[in-house]
């Protein structure tokens, strides 16, 4: 059986006792990783699949922000708390004639 090929991440980790946290590095299953990204990038075609137009404008961009943990698992990035934030930026474009 061969090596598992992982993935150096930079991720924050819960001290003992659940006083705060550190930043670390985890070493994150490549396998395991794509595998969530798929699943995650599936759920976001589905919510912005009847996004397409606002008036004249068209979508040309998605941009959202992604936290990878250090078991490989895959999160948007939201509000959770009041010192932590993240965004779903749409950029339309005008019509091309």
């Amino acid at each position: 059986m061969g090596d598992i090929r992982t993935l150096p991440i930079v991720v924050a980790i819960e001290a003992k006792g659940g006083r705060g946290s550190a930043v670390g590095v985890a070493d994150v299953p490549i396998e395991r990783l794509r595998d969530n990204l798929r699943s995650a990038i599936s759920l976001l075609a589905e919510a912005f699949q009847d996004i397409h137009k606002v008036g004249q404008y068209s979508l040309s961009e998605v941009a959202i922000e992604l936290e990878v943990g250090a078991e490989g698992g895959v999160s948007f990035i939201g509000t959770a708390k009041v010192s932590g934030s993240g965004s779903i930026t749409l950029k339309f474009s005008p019509p091309t004639t």
